[in-house]
């Protein structure tokens, strides 16, 4: 496989990546619109929550639907931290985030080629500082 295929083939990948970034984009944006009032818990909408829980039980939807001002899944996050703060534990998804900032540290660490890297000319690539490259030594003739 020749150097250019390659790079064609670094680019159609990376391309991949990019449309699928940003579709979930889309949807987080399409998300964050379905719930327009993700903020801080006001004292009033904690009131109607208790209230909602005493008449339904555990069936979030029909709570969300009383409360309308929030959706299921926000519902859902603030009885797991509540439960979670009650037991004394730090919520689960604030250590999931925590988890994926460090591994996402990790892999920025160790990429070395950048976007700029890919699109750079000859003239501006000091190919003797990359010593460390094990690829292929496969030469395209002009």
């Amino acid at each position: 496989m020749s150097s250019a295929s390659k790079v064609g083939e670094i680019f159609c990948d990376a391309g991949k990546a990019f449309n699928k970034l940003g579709n979930l984009t889309i949807q987080l944006q399409q998300a964050s619109q379905q719930a327009p009032n993700s903020g801080k818990w006001r004292e009033e909408e904690i009131e109607m929550l208790h209230g909602a829980v005493r008449r339904f039980a555990s069936d979030l939807q029909k709570i969300s639907d009383t409360m309308k001002s929030r959706s299921v899944n926000q519902i859902r996050n603030a009885l797991k931290k509540k439960a979670f703060d009650e037991a004394g534990l730090q919520a689960q998804q604030q250590q999931q985030q925590q988890q994926a900032a460090k591994e996402q540290a990790k892999l920025a660490a160790q990429s070395d080629v950048t976007l700029n890297m890919l699109n750079a000319g000859e003239s501006e690539v000091d190919v003797e500082e990359m010593d460390h490259y094990d690829g292929p030594t496969e030469e395209v003739s002009p």
